[in-house]
């Protein structure tokens, strides 16, 4: 498995299923917007959550390169909170916040597809992990959740 993992399967599959709902809305004689909430407050959220899944994403992306480089399990970092952050700060973070900058909940639903194409596809990348690093995934993968960070638990040894 390359180091994109299931990254392009996914971004993939979500990519037809927002074409399909973005074409559905475009068609549409239905508002879609979200009333509950103010805009700004939306673009306000939806900004907060734009900034801290990119800074999630980088983190990531730093702390996979240098472990994969030397072919080792990245547990430290971001990766000590959830074993899935590159995956977590979109499908948490970048893909929601964008949406609510949009106003739009139907579109909320991406995210939601998102996550169930996720854990469908996960399973091979776990299974290559535990195949690959054996015992230490396992015990990694008893002790730090799959997508959402427990903040807490940073860096915690």
């Amino acid at each position: 498995m390359s180091i994109i993992g299931i990254g392009l399967k996914l971004a993939i599959m979500t990519l037809m299923y927002s074409i399909i709902i973005v074409v559905f809305i475009f068609f549409s004689k239905i508002d879609f917007s979200i009333d509950l909430i103010p805009y700004k407050l939306l673009i306000i959220i939806g900004s907060i959550l734009i900034f801290i899944g990119i800074l999630f994403l980088i983190f990531s992306i730093i702390s996979i390169i240098k472990a994969y480089k030397v072919d080792s399990l990245c547990i430290n970092g971001v990766y000590s909170i959830c074993r899935h952050p590159l995956y977590s700060s979109w499908i948490i973070c970048i893909v929601p916040g964008i949406i609510l900058i949009f106003d739009s909940w139907i579109l909320l639903t991406i995210p939601i597809i998102m996550y169930i194409i996720f854990r469908i596809l996960i399973k091979q990348e776990e299974s290559f992990l535990q195949s690959k690093f054996g015992e230490t995934y396992v015990d990694y993968k008893n002790k730090v959740t799959l997508l959402f960070p427990m903040f807490w638990r940073f860096n915690e040894k």
